[in-house]
């Protein structure tokens, strides 16, 4: 079945999968995107910045009426924006968009868009690009239930940093990153250590596994990929027992009470399971509904694609059985099914989300409030 002994080394850790401790992009879409409106007509309903094949960057918007004329600032920082961007262009909100060569290459730049009407809104890329990096992204924009917006530019997710040039560093450290979550075992640690950057602390959880990842051979020994099937139910396995056992969740959301840690980066090693279900909790806590949560947690699909089909080609060279590729595939990406066995176990073991957050995660309602009050806008 197998031709060498060195399948996960060239594969499942290239498509950066810790298993063992429980535990993803080519054509782009946008992610919801919340606005503030100064009016009840006339307002933005959708608004997205995707950079195309030659890197210029088309910042797109629906409306619901003709918001009249438009101008667009840009910043670095999305923090007094509409005061200290710079303009961009002059333009009449009914072209429902803009393509522009990138104002300030090698930058994670915002805009904001404020219309003669008073309607404005705040949008970004939601994918951060970096050259040593393929997902790490912004999960600013998103509206919660309760008519707010989750703020740009000080929660991201994202997977191992070893790889990131001096370039990506220096787009991290502008972007006001201060604290580096790390989800990793000892040996993920080990084999690709997060790179120290000046103003950013480096924090590592307790991933539930300080062992090495998982062997691939033992895994197809034992049939846990003996085909998709039952690669994604070992996945869904996985994510319920993270909720089961979320001790570094709980740390997380201890973390992001602080000020001091207004800016954090939480990511594993694909930056797409126990990140995935971290950033999951955090905007579930902010008040996000499910269905765009589990829009972000898909995306990871979209920015990993290029990476993910070079493992599994390298995965077809060394493995003659389709059924275990089509498992490694499975467990290279993310489903729908694995997120919603999490999402289910909270349900079904505390009563709600609610409640998982409460005492499962311990945050308590004045807790809570804090977080929104601190993230959401």
């Amino acid at each position: 079945m197998i031709k060498g002994s060195k399948v996960y080394a060239a594969t499942v850790l290239a498509a950066s999968l810790a298993l063992g401790a429980v535990a993803a992009p080519a054509a782009s879409f946008a992610a919801p995107v919340a606005v503030s409106q100064k009016k009840e007509q006339g307002m933005f309903t959708q608004a997205s910045v995707e950079r195309t094949a030659d890197g210029k960057l088309k910042i797109h918007w629906n409306s619901n009426a003709d918001l009249g004329a438009a101008k667009i600032l840009w910043s670095t920082s999305p923090d007094n924006i509409a005061k200290n961007g710079k303009q961009l262009k002059r333009i009449n909100a009914s072209y429902n968009g803009y393509v522009t060569a990138d104002p300030k290459p090698g930058s994670h730049l915002y805009f904001y868009i404020k219309t003669s009407s008073g309607a404005t809104v705040t949008v970004a890329e939601r994918k951060v690009n970096l050259q040593g990096a393929f997902n790490i992204r912004d999960l600013g924009g998103y509206k919660t239930t309760d008519g707010k917006t989750v703020k740009w530019g000080k929660l991201f997710r994202g997977e191992e940093l070893g790889h990131l040039t001096d370039a990506d560093i220096k787009i991290l450290q502008e972007m006001g990153i201060k604290t580096n979550v790390d989800y990793r075992t000892d040996a993920e640690v080990k084999a690709m250590p997060d790179p120290v950057i000046p103003g950013i602390t480096n924090i590592r959880t307790d991933a539930g596994n300080a062992g090495s990842t998982a062997d691939l051979n033992s895994m197809i020994a034992s049939g846990m990929m003996k085909d998709e099937a039952s690669a994604v139910a070992m996945m869904a396995g996985f994510n319920k027992q993270m909720v089961d056992s979320p001790k570094f969740y709980v740390q997380l959301m201890e973390l992001l009470n602080d000020p001091n840690h207004i800016g954090l980066l939480q990511h594993c090693t694909a930056g797409k399971d126990r990140t995935g279900l971290g950033s999951a909790i955090i905007l579930l806590a902010l008040g996000v509904d499910e269905k765009t949560v589990m829009d972000d947690y898909l995306l990871s699909n979209v920015y990993r694609e290029e990476a993910n089909k070079k493992a599994i080609e390298a995965v077809k060279a060394q493995v003659n059985d389709e059924n275990v590729v089509a498992a490694i595939t499975a467990m290279m990406g993310v489903q729908k099914e694995f997120l919603q066995a999490a999402i289910d176990e909270m349900k079904s073991k505390y009563g709600s989300i609610d409640a998982f957050l409460e005492k499962g995660l311990g945050i308590t309602k004045a807790e809570r409030a804090k977080l929104k009050a601190m993230y959401t806008e």
